[in-house]
């Protein structure tokens, strides 16, 4: 914290007593003063930041971008914000859209994986779908709800470039437990959830 009490003192030219009781008094609340003025400017470059902003500070910052908050709350409408920054970058190849999961969610991007269906198996190419892909371990903590797990999927599906489908995406929590969500490109989705062996 600045002292303006002592620069203001100290600034003072020769003929102020600058240890009179009413100098010193006004030094004291043009101190006071001016740290009201410092918490304030100190909020204000807070909540231009995404991860401290909240509110409708933090809907002016998604306003930005054209991401409308709808029933989320501040820390999924954060993710949301993110999202739509990584998708505007409009880098669709494998680290792109790595990139863009793992700064939705501000995790990691090493853990997160993105196969091809159709792979090179003992030499030889399988029958899998060319441009079809699988993408597991994105932690299932950030999409507890209905909304915020079709969120990312819809995020996941528009950021991969033209042509390609996003067949299966695996959400993973810290019990080992895994959420798949198969044929996102139709209207149906299937949930299977799968425990952790004992």
């Amino acid at each position: 914290m600045h002292d303006f009490k002592e620069l203001f003192l100290s600034k003072l030219p020769g003929p102020i007593n600058r240890f009179a009781a009413d100098t010193i008094t006004f030094a004291e609340w043009l101190n006071a003063t001016f740290q009201k003025l410092i918490g304030l400017y100190q909020t204000i470059e807070a909540f231009r930041d995404i991860n401290k902003a909240n509110g409708k500070a933090l809907d002016r910052i998604g306003d930005q971008f054209n991401q409308q908050r709808g029933s989320a709350d501040d820390d999924f409408y954060r993710i949301m914000i993110r999202s739509k920054q990584a998708t505007n970058m409009g880098n669709s190849t494998i680290n792109g859209l790595i990139n863009m999961i793992a700064r939705s969610l501000d995790i990691q991007p090493d853990k997160i994986r993105i196969e091809s269906l159709r792979q090179y198996e003992n030499g030889t190419l399988n029958d899998g779908e060319p441009l079809a892909i699988r993408i597991s371990n994105i932690p299932l903590e950030w999409t507890r709800s209905d909304f915020e797990q079709n969120y990312i999927l819809e995020r996941i599906k528009n950021g991969v470039a033209a042509g390609v489908r996003v067949d299966e995406v695996s959400f993973v929590d810290n019990s080992n437990a895994v959420l798949s969500v198969r044929g996102l490109t139709s209207a149906t989705i299937t949930y299977e959830v799968k425990g952790e062996e004992q």
